[in-house]
């Protein structure tokens, strides 16, 4: 069976276009993750930005298939991409390509990328662990930058101790680090077994990267 890293994204924006926005993404083994945002955005921007962010955290060989509940930020980087290319990055009307410097930064991560990449659509809001923890980061970085706290602090890791998949490191304690790519703060370690578990998707994710 292929190893496969599983990555959830969530993209935030408080208020459709202009309001402050928040990106996260969480591994599904393991819980690692990184959220980050703007003051100002699209709900399109932050999904794309979680895309991005989640591929270029994860080089290597291995198998990467990022779950995402935007179907929008899906084709985008799966399967509008490449007309846009061969059409010097316009639509089939002729228009721009909107989020056009996004779009191309995922297309250059995915083809640096040593393994594959491949994504999954799901359902938001219906009790995926995973896709409603990254909802959650998304959204509560897309609120620190809109109080204006962001560019110091990214997230708030003392507000996550409630929330139903905790990262932690060993000594059962959270610690923040301060990504160097993103300025977001981050948090590594183990998320409890059985969530995981619970979390587990009911298809062979194998079977993606046939």
């Amino acid at each position: 069976m292929v190893a496969v890293i599983i990555v959830s994204t969530e993209g935030s924006c408080l208020r459709n276009p202009g309001g402050a926005i928040g990106w996260a993404w969480i591994d599904h083994d393991g819980g690692r993750f990184d959220s980050g945002g703007a003051a100002t955005g699209t709900n399109q921007v932050a999904e794309l930005t979680a895309l991005l962010h989640a591929i270029q955290a994860h080089p290597g060989a291995e198998p990467l298939l990022v779950e995402s509940d935007s179907q929008y930020a899906i084709r985008c980087a799966s399967e509008w991409v490449a007309g846009w290319k061969r059409k010097g990055w316009r639509t089939a009307s002729g228009e721009p390509v909107k989020n056009l410097e996004l779009v191309q930064s995922i297309e250059r991560a995915i083809a640096d990328r040593e393994g594959p990449v491949r994504f999954h659509w799901v359902r938001g809001h219906v009790g995926n662990p995973f896709n409603e923890r990254a909802d959650q980061l998304a959204g509560l970085a897309a609120r620190e930058w809109a109080a204006g706290r962001g560019e110091v602090d990214g997230l708030l890791v003392g507000d996550l101790v409630a929330a139903p998949v905790q990262a932690t490191v060993p000594d059962g304690g959270a610690h923040p680090e301060r990504s160097a790519t993103t300025g977001a703060a981050t948090t590594t370690g183990a998320a409890p077994a059985a969530t995981a578990a619970a979390a587990a998707p009911a298809w062979e994710s194998a079977t993606l990267f046939d």
